[in-house]
């Protein structure tokens, strides 16, 4: 077999318009094209031209499989990888069941999770307002009313990296209904995603050494690209992170040289020392990521609260701490309110941060944000010593 020929698996297709489409077109596959109903009702409901199409695609030998539940795939798909599943405006039927659509997203995802390349990707395609990503513009609705579908992927460790427009010239648009009740789906939009889940200890590494030097070098052997820009914005005594550096490593010495011209640094060994300075580490740390990230579209941001008592009326710096234990997943600390509140009875003073979460590269849910911040990160600052309420 032609190793550079992709494997593609299509779910729910339908009337197979839209498979027939993709063999009909330029481009090398081998597809396995799947339907929820059998092949007596989707007959039923689609008339007898569906034969036509399913009789196509066998001839071109695409692999036609009925009574596929896209959200429990059956072991004939599962000892298999794809480079790309495409699924194509799913839906559970019947109106005003968001709950039940996002429930759809959810199972859907865990089940591709280990049928998706490391290198493939996923394709959704949905109708303004449904995906509730800033992609659906002005049919952008309120996070009770959408289908939420970045955080549906995020559960399965899938980051949304590209939003396109949906091409429907090329395919019936019949829905689950029949071809009598179509519906328009011109404005539709195509959701692509693909596997990145968080791992903290990906994150952060920590290189004990006296010479600065000496770690950069480490990483320049590991990394052909690593890159990364922190911001951090933090009020009253928490330090300066308003600053917004960018630190480019790369095994190219002359691309060293114009990254730290590009970070104002006149020497790479001024690098560790720049990074230690605007943060406030107490190790020298670098924070670098892999050449082959992908960038998450549109990194969501979670929130979460912490507060703590302390016998000074200082603001305790906690931001150290978090970098320490999440890393670029630590994306804003403020101070909740602007003088801390004194227990009389302890004399002690209360203070409270909110924590926004988000990752430029890693997927980010809110049920995983919610075990960092309330079991991680509270574990990190009780064992730095910080009292929590």
């Amino acid at each position: 077999m032609n190793t550079h020929v992709k494997e593609i698996l299509v779910l729910g297709d339908g009337d197979f318009s839209y498979s027939n489409s993709l063999v009909s077109s330029s481009l090398e596959c081998n597809l396995t094209s799947t339907v929820f109903l059998s092949r007596q009702e989707i007959i039923s409901t689609y008339g007898n031209d569906v034969q036509k199409n399913i009789q196509s695609l066998e001839e071109k030998g695409v692999k036609v499989l009925f009574s596929v539940d896209a959200t429990n795939l059956p072991p004939l798909l599962c000892n298999r990888q794809y480079d790309s599943i495409h699924f194509n405006f799913p839906h559970t039927g019947g109106k005003g069941k968001i709950s039940e659509n996002r429930k759809l997203l959810i199972d859907l995802f865990k089940s591709l999770q280990t049928v998706v390349k490391e290198t493939g990707n996923v394709e959704i395609a949905l109708l303004p307002g449904q995906g509730g990503t800033e992609a659906d513009g002005q049919a952008l609705r309120s996070k009770g009313n959408n289908w939420n579908i970045q955080e549906a992927a995020a559960i399965s460790g899938f980051i949304l990296y590209s939003v396109e427009k949906f091409g429907a010239d090329f395919y019936n648009l019949t829905g689950y209904r029949g071809r009598s009740k179509a519906f328009f789906c011109d404005s539709g939009l195509r959701h692509k995603f693909k596997i990145q889940s968080f791992n903290s200890s990906s994150l952060t590494r920590v290189l004990k050494s006296t010479q600065p030097e000496s770690y950069i070098q480490k990483y320049l052997e590991n990394y052909s690209l690593a890159s990364q820009s922190l911001s951090y914005r933090c009020n009253n005594n928490l330090g300066n992170f308003d600053e917004l550096f960018s630190i480019y490593v790369n095994t190219n010495e002359n691309e060293c040289e114009r990254a730290s011209k590009r970070a104002k640094l006149e020497h790479q060994e001024d690098v560790g020392n720049h990074i230690l300075k605007l943060t406030g580490l107490q190790s020298k740390k670098l924070i670098f990521y892999p050449f082959n990230k992908t960038k998450v579209l549109y990194p969501p941001c979670i929130r979460h609260d912490v507060s703590m008592w302390t016998e000074s009326a200082d603001t305790p710096n906690i931001v150290p701490v978090l970098l320490e234990c999440v890393g670029l997943a630590l994306h804003q600390v403020t101070k909740r309110e602007p003088e801390p509140f004194f227990n009389t009875k302890t004399q002690k003073y209360s203070h409270c941060f909110s924590i926004t979460y988000s990752h430029p590269f890693e997927a980010l849910s809110e049920e995983y944000v919610k075990h960092l911040a309330h079991v991680t990160v509270r574990d990190c600052l009780a064992k730095s010593g910080f009292d929590l309420h």
